[in-house]
């Protein structure tokens, strides 16, 4: 039973630190000497039903420098491709390409090279955000002095168990992402939401790094930033949050989580690693307590205690993210997290032996 204490009482631990760690200190926007410009680049496939939504909130961005606009389609089969090119007419700050490779990788590689600005910023096609996105993001890119700015991403709201599930997990990954990168050592990114400075990308670009793989163009860059002694930040402010499309059904879920696990050990770090594995024993430490308090009523009290502790250090880390993205009602889902995450994780585990799945109608390896 002392062993199932002491993961709970490590997962509380890390639930107060990332708390101190986060919160403790307020980042205040100043004003900066901007750049002339800044190129944004979108990869797309199939995406015909939510290319307005986006254009919609790219082209309503406040700022005081250039703003380029770059989307690359690969190879749709759709009608994305054409409906870029009516809106672009009336829009000389466009530009469309069509990817020469296949594969997102190989699309935004294309859009970087012909990026007219030094600083990009990259979002896909399935999202919205903030009249302040690019803004927020280049100020804190410049401000910060960093080469890499991680930005924060979070899940429309949609009715349905699985679109509940994914914002109670996305709470979570948002934290170990904002917590390792308060650390000064990022384990995630995401190209829904990145900033960086072209001659960076490009770089990894030529160094070909993760090229065996289908996807990641994210992670492998994060990684090759690190490798290379980049500086990254994390631009925690209300204005940068770029919502985005999720899977809405369970075999779309689990199809994602696939594709994630395919370069999850690739890309991961080592702190990312542990405090990944900490939250998966605190996830499985209450069953097993469970079932020695079974056999034994004589530990009522310390199974108890267990399980309060995984409750609270849940609304410790969920609590105050969802109070950043403003979806505080999905705090009332948290016994969901609570009793479908094992289950999750064991599946997760054994699907992940896949290497083969569908995206973006591919199949890919």
């Amino acid at each position: 039973m002392m062993v199932f204490i002491s993961i709970s009482l490590v997962y509380a631990l890390l639930g107060i630190f990332g708390y101190y760690k986060i919160w403790r200190k307020k980042l205040f926007v100043k004003p900066v000497d901007f750049p002339t410009g800044v190129s944004v680049v979108v990869a797309l496939r199939n995406e015909e039903k939510n290319i307005s939504r986006l254009l919609h909130s790219l082209l309503n961005q406040k700022a005081s420098f250039e703003i380029e606009l770059i989307f690359v389609d690969d190879n749709s089969t759709d009608s994305s491709f054409q409906l870029l090119q009516r809106i672009a007419e009336d829009q000389k700050n466009i530009k469309l390409l069509k990817s020469k490779g296949e594969g997102k990788k190989s699309a935004i590689e294309y859009g970087v090279k012909t990026a007219r600005f030094n600083i990009v910023c990259q979002t896909d096609a399935d999202c919205k955000m903030s009249s302040y996105w690019l803004l927020s993001t280049v100020n804190r890119l410049i401000l910060g002095q960093r080469d890499v700015v991680l930005g924060p991403v979070y899940p429309f709201k949609n009715r349905g168990i699985v679109n509940r599930f994914i914002r109670l997990e996305w709470l979570i990954l948002q934290f170990l992402t904002v917590l390792t990168a308060r650390m000064k050592s990022p384990g995630m990114a995401n190209g829904a939401n990145l900033a960086f400075y072209k001659k960076d990308y490009l770089a990894f670009c030529s160094s070909r790094l993760g090229e065996n793989y289908a996807s990641g163009d994210d992670m492998f860059f994060l990684r090759y930033a690190i490798q290379n002694n980049k500086k990254i930040g994390f631009n925690l402010e209300k204005e940068a949050i770029v919502e985005t499309e999720m899977p809405n059904t369970l075999s779309s879920f689990m199809k994602q989580r696939i594709r994630w696990a395919t370069k999850a050990g690739k890309t991961t770090n080592g702190i990312t690693y542990f405090f990944t594995l900490i939250l998966v024993m605190a996830n499985f430490t209450w069953i097993v307590a469970f079932l020695n308090f079974y056999q034994s009523s004589n530990s009522l009290m310390l199974y108890g205690a267990i399980v309060a502790s995984k409750f609270f250090t849940d609304y410790l880390i969920c609590s105050q993210m969802a109070k950043f993205y403003q979806d505080t009602k999905i705090l009332w889902s948290l016994p969901l997290l609570f009793f479908v995450y094992p289950i999750y994780i064991v599946l997760g585990f054994f699907l992940s032996f896949r290497r083969t799945y569908s995206w973006k109608d591919r199949v890919l390896r």
